[in-house]
């Protein structure tokens, strides 16, 4: 098996996902892998994105990669990031959707750790991205307290 060359790195910008990010960035440091942080831009992800674009006085999608590649500097300096922004109705998909065309060799993401009706309302995107995704997938408990 080859060590991975890609990680993509699904966020939804809250402070759990943040952890994801600095687990990948950990492990892209470390294989010398390049990371793609990605975000679908939709509920809630589009009400932080239009805040932080009215902010600096630029469009939704600038702010959307602006913001990534923020977070990109600060939790992975040195390593080389790029950003992925998709406009997809249900994140499962829009996160498979990017792997497939980024040809990611391995996915990282963050578990919100939702329980009980939560859980069955909302489900978990990432025990569906690690369901149905054609790479490794890495689900990183985010506990924050």
């Amino acid at each position: 098996m080859d060590e991975p060359k890609k990680i993509l790195v699904p966020v939804d910008l809250s402070e759990r996902s943040r952890i994801g990010v600095a687990y990948a960035a950990m492990l892209a440091e470390h294989l010398g892998a390049r990371l793609i942080l990605m975000t679908n831009v939709n509920m809630p992800e589009l009400a932080a994105l239009e805040k932080y674009a009215a902010a600096k006085n630029i469009d939704v999608g600038d702010a959307g990669e602006a913001q990534l590649m923020s977070w990109a500097e600060e939790m992975a300096p040195g390593v080389r990031a790029e950003a992925a922004l998709v406009f997809h109705d249900f994140p499962a998909e829009g996160v498979l959707a990017v792997a497939k065309k980024q040809e990611v060799d391995m996915i990282v993401i963050a578990s919100h750790g939702r329980s009980g009706m939560t859980r069955w309302l909302l489900g978990s995107v990432a025990d569906k991205v690690a369901r149905s995704a054609d790479v490794p997938v890495v689900i990183v408990p985010a506990r924050v307290s």
